[in-house]
């Protein structure tokens, strides 16, 4: 083969290359293979090198042109006027019935024969429009027209009474079934929201000459709790959010009175039951917390307002936070939910609002015996905590037995219950393999300190016994359950979903445990003895933190702990500082030089001790 038809043959490779690259292309590009051509390449094809990349096919000519942008004139034209519209007609519709009413114009029947016939027609208007094709337009006439229609059946079965409130309830049932029919029929969520608004305007916008609270919340019944379960059914999340926020605030705002008795409490729980059902179910989180808060907030009125009436009211009323909480307990039984903020927050906090309302509700129960609800809830809590391993549970259950011994016992016997409470904790987590008790444990121990060296103490007689009061035999107990439970915390079985907080746990024992027999000492020792002589007080203040600091010295060299031996230094030169400060200038002859003669003393043994560590260490090496 001679030189040209072998230079001919590789063109012709290259050529075949390209075309194969092209058709890869185009039918990646979804063109179809009969719209290829196969024209040959142009000459300059043939010179190019083969890493050169071919130019990108053209974009199909049938793929659809980009979505136009945003309009704000054609969104104000279409939604911001025909929102506007709606407002100022039910506005119209509501000031011209009040400003008849006022005068006397209209007779009452044919005001809620009026209202109701304008209703029906806007909102037959609206259906036509959707059929038309405007969607939005007619979904906002239908909305109007319900609300319109709403307003006409509850003056007629409220105010009025020209018919019965059961009857009235029956037609408003039915005006809510037409509108959420049509909603679901359209699937329109702006359709229930529109008739969900009017709803709640009606009664606004056109108040009643007698108010009747009890046909006001029959009426928030059917409209709010009806729309919150057509929400929940068609998983509306605006829509519900609407119908409970509504029905808490106007139920507060137009039938306060009404709310402050044992239906009103039950009216309130009707609310927040159907939130926890829904909100178990969708991951709503805002209604979840917000309208249980809310909930709540609006109960500790209402049951604020039933403490004179009589028993079985009372009884009933206090009835409505108890369901509440039991629902909301039910449903924390499965732990994975607790892994959420929202979740973790309620159960937190919904065990000690429980304890708040019922003391709203009457405070003379928890003052006959103020422990036994805490104790209660605290041996359900413990029991669930202990039967499914649940270290939530445990945790709020010891937290509420805690509550108990705080409410019923005085200071010092609060701090030692909390500490037994603390090795029980941590007995459960070791030995009976129960999550969670370490960190109760933990929390306990922590929260015994300012109870013992803050309310204890500052509660403390002034002529108590040192040593032997029920303060001291506290600080003892204290110190001795801090130092068993520091001892034993790396023995046993340690849950590992809570490693990561409890790992240096016993190191923070044994520095409460150090932290109490510090204060204590320095508490009882002066005490003691400034009841002899107040110069022995002082001496005995600074002879004591010579020996502590000695102490620290001490366990840090056994222990080769830094920072021990740090922490007893520290000591040592505040003790050093007060001998030379105060009791230089202070204690007289005799005590100062007992004082300087214990600095010296404690001194030269650190000093030595320091000394010898330093040689031992250079001879190893």
């Amino acid at each position: 083969m001679s030189d040209q038809q072998h230079e001919g043959l590789q063109r012709l490779e290259r050529r075949v290359e390209v075309l194969e690259q092209m058709v890869r292309q185009l039918l990646a590009a979804g063109a179809a293979p009969e719209r290829i051509t196969t024209a040959a390449p142009p000459a300059s094809l043939s010179r190019r090198p083969l890493s050169t990349p071919y130019p990108a096919p053209e974009p199909h000519r049938d793929s659809p042109a980009p979505a136009p942008a945003p309009d704000l004139e054609q969104w104000f034209g279409q939604r911001g006027l025909l929102i506007v519209g709606v407002l100022a007609l039910l506005a119209a519709a509501g000031f011209f019935l009040k400003y008849a009413i006022e005068r006397g114009w209209i007779a009452p029947v044919v005001r809620s024969l009026l209202a109701i016939a304008a209703g029906v027609c806007l909102a037959a208007w609206g259906e036509s429009r959707i059929r038309g094709g405007l969607r939005r337009y007619g979904a906002a006439m239908i909305g109007a027209g319900g609300g319109l229609a709403y307003l006409g059946v509850w003056a007629a079965a409220g105010p009025y009474g020209l018919v019965e409130r059961r009857i009235g309830v029956v037609l408003l049932a039915g005006c809510t079934v037409v509108v959420t029919l049509l909603a679901l029929r359209h699937e329109i969520e702006g359709l229930a929201i529109w008739a969900l608004a009017g709803a709640y305007l009606a009664p606004i916008l056109l108040a009643p000459l007698r108010p009747n609270p009890e046909a006001f919340l029959g009426y928030l019944e059917v409209i709010g709790l009806g729309t919150g379960l057509l929400a929940y059914t068609l998983t509306w999340r605006r829509t519900f959010d609407l119908a409970l926020a509504g029905y808490f605030l106007l139920a507060a705002g137009l039938a306060g009175a009404a709310l402050t008795s044992a239906l009103g409490c039950w009216f309130l729980a009707a609310g927040a039951l159907l939130t926890l059902h829904v909100t178990g179910r969708r991951a709503w989180p805002e209604a979840r917390v917000g309208m249980l808060l809310l909930a709540w907030i609006l109960l500790s009125v209402a049951l604020s307002g039933v403490r004179d009436s009589p028993a079985p009211q009372r009884w009933l009323a206090i009835g409505a936070p108890f369901a509440i909480a039991a629902l909301l307990w039910w449903q924390e039984l499965d732990q994975n939910q607790l892994r959420a903020p929202a979740e973790a927050l309620l159960f937190a906090t919904h065990p000690f609002v429980l304890l708040a309302l019922v003391r709203a509700a009457d405070p003379r129960l928890l003052e006959r015996a103020p422990a036994l609800l805490p104790a209660l809830l605290a041996v359900v809590y413990l029991g669930v905590g202990w039967a499914r391993r649940s270290a939530p549970h445990l945790i709020m259950g010891l937290a509420l037995a805690a509550l108990a011994v705080a409410v019923q016992e005085s200071a010092p016997t609060v701090a030692l219950a909390w500490t037994a409470l603390a090795l029980a904790g941590l007995a459960a987590e070791q030995q009976g393999s129960r999550p969670g008790g370490r960190v109760a444990a933990l929390g306990l121990a922590l929260l015994a300190v300012p109870c013992l060296f803050g309310v204890a103490l500052w509660s403390r007689p002034s002529d108590a016994a040192t040593f032997t009061d029920p303060w001291a035999l506290s600080l003892y107990g204290y110190i001795a359950g801090t130092a068993l439970a520091a001892r034993r915390w790396g023995a046993g079985w340690m849950d590992p979903s809570t490693a990561r907080w409890t790992a240096r746990g016993g190191e923070l024992l044994w520095v409460l445990c150090a932290a109490a027999v510090f204060a204590g000492g320095s508490i009882e020792l002066p005490r003691h003895f400034g009841r002899r002589a107040p110069l022995a007080g002082d001496l005995a203040l600074s002879v004591f933190w010579l020996v502590y600091a000695a102490a620290l010295v001490r366990i840090g060299f056994q222990r080769d702990r830094k920072d021990v031996r740090s922490a007893g230094l520290a000591v040592a030169a505040g003790a050093g500082l007060k001998i030379v400060l105060y009791d230089l200038a202070n204690l007289e002859a005799l005590y100062r030089i007992a004082s300087f003669f214990a600095l010296a003393l404690i001194a030269l043994a650190v000093a030595y001790a320091y000394n010898r560590r330093a040689t031992t260490s250079s001879r190893n090496v």
